[in-house]
């Protein structure tokens, strides 16, 4: 069997997830470079893998190449004269049908906490002297008057006491009242 480089490198164990993250010193494979193995060095920028991957975990660099970690390398020369600068992480609009998420963990600052409720639009409020109370209007349908008579009993079993009431208002209501 004659073995190749790109067999060679296959059978290479490539690092895991857990010992990827911003700023670490990568080897890695572009696409355009798979067929010869050659590799790039440089600095990891972000993770676009979810998980371990036979072939290597999928990042883009610092200077924005993209391509398979097949080891982890020494830091440049240059960069080991000094401190290791932190990477700073800067947004940037999400791209089409690609589903690439930045890990909140790895952020700096600690995002401001939120919750739910800074989703959630509050209902309109109708303009009156009472809000709350919602009076029954003559253009308003039987049934839409008696859900807002009743409004804690359920629609369907008012359409139903309704019809069984063949659309008297004032019966219909007499039983309302009495299941309520």
């Amino acid at each position: 069997m004659r073995r190749t480089l790109g067999n060679f490198l296959n059978t290479m164990a490539v690092p895991r997830m857990t010992e990827l993250q911003r700023g670490v010193h990568v080897n890695i494979v572009l696409k355009a470079d798979q067929r010869s193995g050659k590799l790039t060095s440089g600095q990891v920028s972000d993770i676009l893998t979810r998980g371990d991957h036979p072939r290597g975990i999928k990042v883009r660099l610092t200077d924005g190449q993209i391509g398979r970690v097949r080891s982890l390398a020494a830091p440049s020369s240059s960069a080991s004269a000094g401190p290791e600068p932190e990477l700073q992480s800067t947004p940037r609009a999400p791209q089409a049908g690609r589903g690439i998420q930045d890990d909140y963990r790895l952020e700096t600052e600690p995002a401001a906490t939120t919750s739910l409720l800074d989703y959630v639009k509050a209902p309109k409020q109708k303009k009156g002297k009472n809000s709350d109370v919602v009076q029954p209007d003559d253009a308003m349908t039987p049934q839409q008057q008696l859900e807002a008579e009743f409004p804690k009993l359920d629609t369907a079993l008012i359409a139903a006491i309704l019809l069984d009431h063949d659309l008297d208002l004032v019966s219909a209501r007499a039983t309302l009242s009495s299941l309520s």
